[in-house]
């Protein structure tokens, strides 16, 4: 993808601040690559990286209004993913104990399996009651199929964008009833998604 000019990229933040979904997209679309590869390195996981970068450009979108005052975008995103990542890497290390208990208990008591599994799957449907069907089923064929968004928006014909809006409000959800339910945050959320799907 072309480089953007420093006249341009002012014109497009000018829109998102004002706004513009359409204006969004174009940057998030331009922006993705460099700042999932830049997450990735630091998470490991690409599919908690993929839901770090998405919640790196919900925090953008919420803060629109204050686009108008940064002069180099690139430079600005850089540290905001910096510091979610970093953030959601210290919730998870906080989590560190716990989820070694867990996996030292699903490892060592094989008998339990099914049980771990009923009860995280019972959270995870219960939690997913709360958003559309179409939303439900996009989600399962991400995660528990292991689709990109690409083969999901061809599968059931519509845009990669538009499977990653529904993926962006079930994350969504899913991260509230985590820290509501679990008293576990995204990042945390994410590895055991991560785990059993």
């Amino acid at each position: 993808m072309a480089t953007l000019s420093r006249y341009e990229e002012q014109d497009l933040l000018r829109a998102v601040a004002s706004g513009d979904e359409h204006a969004f997209h174009e940057l998030y679309t331009h922006h993705f690559p460099v700042t999932y590869g830049y997450v990735l390195k630091l998470v490991k996981v690409p599919a908690l990286a993929e839901d770090v970068v998405q919640d790196i450009f919900i925090k953008i979108w919420e803060a629109r209004a204050k686009l108008t005052g940064v002069r180099y975008f690139p430079a600005f995103l850089f540290t905001v993913a910096r510091n979610h990542t970093l953030n959601v890497l210290e919730s998870v290390s906080r989590s560190q104990n716990a989820m070694a208990t867990v996996v030292r208990q699903f490892q060592e008591q094989r008998d339990d399996d099914e049980v771990l599994s009923n009860d995280y799957r019972h959270f995870i449907d219960k939690a997913l009651q709360q958003v559309p069907a179409r939303s439900r089923d996009i989600f399962r064929k991400c995660r528990e199929q292991g689709l990109s968004y690409e083969e999901v928006a061809r599968e059931i014909g519509i845009s990669r964008n538009a499977v990653k809006n529904h993926m962006v409000s079930t994350i969504r959800v899913l991260r509230e009833a985590a820290y509501k339910e679990l008293g576990i945050s995204l990042g945390a959320l994410a590895l055991f998604i991560c785990c059993y799907f």
